[in-house]
C-alpha cells in the first residue's frame, strides 16, 4: 500500500470509528432522550417507512437514522481532506459527545435551563474511552493533514518518491508514538487521581489551619506570581523598544 493511500486510510477508519461511538453514546443520553420527541416531529415520516414508531418512541429506527446521518456528515468532512473540514467533524464528535458528560456532570447547567431527569445507559467507564478515542481521533487528523501537507510540498520540489515515503513513515511512526503515550498518561492520570485525592484529603484533614485559610493564601501566591510575570514581560517588552533608539543616538 501507498504511504499516502495508508494515511489517508488512517485517517478514514479514525474519523468514522470516532463518530460512530459519539453517536452511539448520544442516543443512550438524557439529553437525547428528552428531545427525541422533537427530533420525531422532523424525522418521524423517515422512521416510519423504516418500520420504527413516528413519535420516537422505541426509538431503534430514529436512533439508527442520527447514527447514519452523523456518519454521512464524518464522510463528508473526511473526504474533502483539510484542516477546515477535520475542525468540523471534531466540533460534530464534541456535540454528540457533550450530552454523555453532562449526565455525570456535577452541575448540570442546562437541566436548570431545561429541565429533565438524568438517566443515562452509558457507564462513566465507557464515556472515559469514547474521550480517549475523540482525543486520538483529534491527534492523528490534526498530524495527518500537516504529513500530508509536508508531502506534496516534498513533492512540488523535485524530492525522490521513496524519500518522501521514508519520511511520511518515519511521520506516521511518531504519530502512533504520540498518541500511545497521550492515551498513556490520560489514562494513568484518571485512574490515579481518586487515589492521590484520598492521600491529599487525609494529609489536609490533619492540619492545624482551616482549609479556607490555606485556599485564600494559595490564591495569594497565585495572583502575586502572575502579576510579577506579567510585570516582568512588560518590562522585557520596554527594554527591547528602547534599545533602537539608544543604538541610534549613539
Amino acid at each position: 500500500m501507498r504511504t499516502d493511500a495508508y494515511i489517508r486510510g488512517s485517517e478514514f477508519v479514525v474519523a468514522l470509528a470516532s463518530t460512530y461511538m459519539a453517536a452511539v453514546t448520544m442516543v443512550q443520553t438524557s439529553l437525547y432522550w428528552r428531545a427525541r420527541p422533537y427530533i420525531a416531529v422532523i424525522l418521524g415520516p423517515i422512521a416510519s417507512s423504516l418500520g420504527g414508531a413516528p413519535t420516537g418512541e422505541g426509538g431503534s429506527a430514529l436512533d439508527l437514522i442520527i447514527i447514519g446521518m452523523a456518519l454521512a456528515l464524518s464522510f463528508t468532512f473526511w473526504r474533502r481532506g483539510d484542516e477546515a473540514g477535520f475542525g468540523r467533524l471534531f466540533s460534530l464528535n464534541m456535540l454528540m459527545f457533550f450530552p454523555s458528560v453532562l449526565d455525570f456532570s456535577t452541575f448540570n447547567w442546562i437541566n436548570l435551563i431545561l429541565p429533565y431527569e438524568s438517566i443515562t445507559a452509558v457507564t462513566v467507564q465507557w464515556v472515559f474511552g469514547v474521550g480517549l478515542l475523540l482525543q486520538a481521533t483529534y491527534l492523528t487528523l490534526r498530524y495527518t493533514v500537516r504529513f500530508r501537507g509536508m508531502r506534496e510540498e516534498l513533492e512540488g520540489r523535485g524530492a525522490d518518491d521513496d524519500d518522501v515515503d521514508e519520511v511520511s513513515r518515519g511521520q506516521m511512526v511518531y504519530l502512533g508514538q504520540l498518541v500511545v503515550g497521550t492515551l498513556a498518561i490520560s489514562g494513568g492520570v484518571y485512574f490515579g487521581v481518586p487515589y492521590v485525592n484520598r492521600f491529599l484529603m487525609g494529609e489536609a484533614i490533619g492540619l492545624p489551619y482551616p482549609h479556607l485559610i490555606i485556599g485564600v493564601v494559595c490564591t495569594l501566591l497565585i495572583a502575586a506570581g502572575t502579576i510579577l510575570y506579567l510585570k516582568g514581560g512588560g518590562s522585557q517588552v520596554g527594554a527591547v523598544k528602547v534599545a533602537p533608539e539608544t543604538a541610534k543616538s549613539v
